[in-house]
């Protein structure tokens, strides 16, 4: 049996039980993502400590979906770096970028929605 806790879900646990794989019980982890702060976006919060000042500031920046060069001016540093920032970002899961044309678009996925929002959304 393969036991998954979840901040995605909060109803009753669910299980997965098909032919010839372990059975799967996915449960209610908690209320909350823990690493989200109560303190108004400080620069010492916890998210801010985990993911760096600049990719945390990337991120609160993608209340849209923006360019690269978008993303650098929102921020205030160079195209190069905002590149580096959502390259991290996207092999993490929290954020997609697609290609339109020259430019690319990124865009926060729900992953990202959950830690910036403290998984207050409900299932």
């Amino acid at each position: 049996m393969i036991l998954r806790p979840t901040f995605h879900w909060r109803r009753d646990p669910l299980v997965q039980h098909l032919p010839d794989r372990p059975t799967v019980l996915t449960y209610p982890a908690g209320r909350g993502l823990p690493l989200v702060p109560d303190r108004g976006g400080q620069a010492g919060e916890p998210l801010a400590g985990v993911l760096g000042r600049t990719r945390l500031a990337l991120l609160r920046s993608l209340d849209e979906a923006r360019t690269t060069t978008g993303l650098a001016r929102r921020i205030g540093v160079s195209n190069a770096t905002a590149s580096a920032h959502a390259s991290a970002l996207r092999a993490a899961g929290l954020l997609t970028t697609t290609r339109t044309g020259r430019s690319v678009h990124h865009a926060r996925t729900p992953l990202a929605e959950l830690l910036l929002t403290g998984g207050t959304a409900d299932g």
